[in-house]
């Protein structure tokens, strides 16, 4: 995103009513957080349909095991869904980036070993 894509301009216009007793607030920061809500929920979309046509649920159990909490995931019983979400509140933690980017990574050093015809045969994992 470039500089100008970050801001975010609100413009309103306050007209008092000596009429009315109507007492409005608001909070901006309430506002944003609003706004970033929605952004992060356009961004979890696309990322439930990936985990959710993409991955079986033994794959997502190894994505939560990199993680660390694979056995919370097998305690608790998750359905595929409930693993899915799960997934995705952590990685969209912004306190979690680091791992997030970290497996992404591997997972895609992984794919491309699998698909190099002489390297597949030395992916344990499938």
């Amino acid at each position: 995103m470039s500089n100008n894509e970050d801001k975010i301009n609100i413009t309103f216009f306050l007209h008092e009513n000596q009429e009315s007793n109507f007492d409005y607030e608001f909070n901006v920061d309430d506002i944003l957080k609003e706004i970033e809500n929605s952004e992060l929920h356009e961004i979890k979309i696309p990322q439930i349909i990936n985990y959710h046509e993409n991955f079986t649920v033994k794959e997502l159990i190894i994505i939560c095991d990199y993680y660390g909490f694979a056995k919370e995931i097998k305690n608790n019983k998750y359905n595929k869904e409930e693993i899915i979400h799960f997934l995705v509140e952590f990685e969209n933690n912004p306190m979690n980036n680091l791992i997030v980017s970290k497996r992404q990574n591997l997972w895609f050093y992984i794919n491309e070993l699998k698909n190099d015809k002489f390297m597949k045969k030395y992916v344990l994992w499938s």
